[in-house]
């Protein structure tokens, strides 16, 4: 793909610092004097003064909501709660809803602002490298149902999008490690000028300037493919390159037993493994991926899981047409192809082989 230059950047503001200016932004969405700022209990209490101090600086009201952090908040029994919270408050249609944190809770806020009265604003506040680079991106929100992760959900994009690189520095050194995962799976399908620079970059992950070029970036290719397949119908489908056998082991492992970039590191050593021995893929560039992902510090095999229950998942993945599974494969380092279909028992046997020996 050519260098990316998206229109959806129009709602999205990407600058350090960014959080103090919050108030100023969401005052531009809704005339409005009361907002609703949630988030799991673990960032409310690292983040939530900083952001309300800056929405009451503007003049806003804040009403907060928290949840228990982890998958397991990503539920309709969650959402329901927040609706009763909404509904006590007298929320109006024209008040925001402030999602602020890591996936969990864009995924989770994002659901109920698209379905609570019908729709009112949302405004996303993303605080982990995975949420900042990809699922604050392109309104995709949902919840989780025992069967798998975000069957239940809708397009609804953020009316704006809120990324400071600078709040990274909260994270735990093991998020900010897992959510490496999904900067190299960007760089490995669209860039290969941002994988040479990852390379050159393992002893310096937490770095704040390198942080902040790395979302900028990542941020730029999301919205790109968002713009040309907003409702997920065609090449969007590209950004789901490890997460077929990710999404699998998530499901089978229980919500919470791996992070999800690391079960995506583990998918998209399978994917490549699949993508090289069905002739699509160099063992060259499937080497350098796989030496990324553990100069990073990330899994390439999963355990305590049985494969062939990973397979079965896998078979319900929301890609699977007419009971095939459409995989994602890279070419080069920097491209990839969408809808390919490949021989069920190679599937198999690389499944297999990513479960580790007890």
């Amino acid at each position: 793909m050519a260098e990316a230059s998206p229109k959806s950047l129009q709602g999205i503001t990407i600058a350090r610092r960014a959080l103090t200016h919050a108030g100023q932004i969401v005052k531009e969405i809704a005339p409005t004097r009361r907002v609703f700022l949630c988030a799991d209990t673990v960032v409310m209490d690292l983040l939530g003064d900083r952001v309300t101090h800056a929405l009451t600086a503007s003049g806003l009201q804040v009403r907060a909501y928290t949840f228990p952090p982890g998958e397991e908040s990503k539920s309709l029994h969650v959402a329901a709660d927040l609706y009763d919270w909404l509904a006590a408050e007298r929320a109006e249609r024209k008040e925001p809803l402030i999602a602020l944190g890591g996936g969990v809770a864009g995924d989770l806020i994002g659901f109920v602002a698209a379905t609570y009265a019908r729709g009112i604003p949302l405004v996303q506040i993303p605080t982990t490298l995975l949420a900042q680079i990809d699922s604050s991106i392109g309104g995709k929100v949902a919840v989780d149902l025992p069967a798998g992760k975000n069957l239940v959900g809708a397009f609804y994009p953020a009316h704006r999008v809120i990324i400071d690189p600078d709040a990274l520095a909260t994270l735990p050194r093991p998020q900010l490690i897992a959510d490496y995962a999904e900067v190299i799976k960007t760089a490995v399908i669209f860039d290969a000028d941002l994988f040479d620079l990852i390379e050159a970059s393992t002893h310096r992950l937490d770095d704040p300037a390198l942080l902040a070029e790395l979302v900028e970036r990542c941020v730029r290719w999301k919205a790109k493919v968002v713009d040309e397949d907003p409702e997920d119908r065609g090449i969007r489908a590209i950004l789901n390159y490890g997460h077929t056998i990710a999404h699998a082991i998530e499901t089978v492992a229980g919500y919470g037993a791996y992070r999800h970039g690391e079960a995506v590191a583990i998918g998209m050593v399978g994917a490549g493994r699949l993508a090289q021995q069905s002739g699509h893929w160099s063992a060259a560039d499937l080497t350098r991926q796989n030496n990324l992902l553990a100069a990073v510090g990330l899994p390439d095999t999963f355990s305590g899981v049985d494969p062939s229950h990973v397979l079965d998942a896998m078979l319900r993945d929301k890609k699977v047409q007419n009971g095939i599974i459409r995989w994602v494969l890279p070419t080069t380092l920097g491209h990839a192809t969408v809808n390919n279909k490949l021989n069920p028992t190679l599937v198999s046997t690389i499944v297999h082989n990513l479960a580790s020996t007890p």
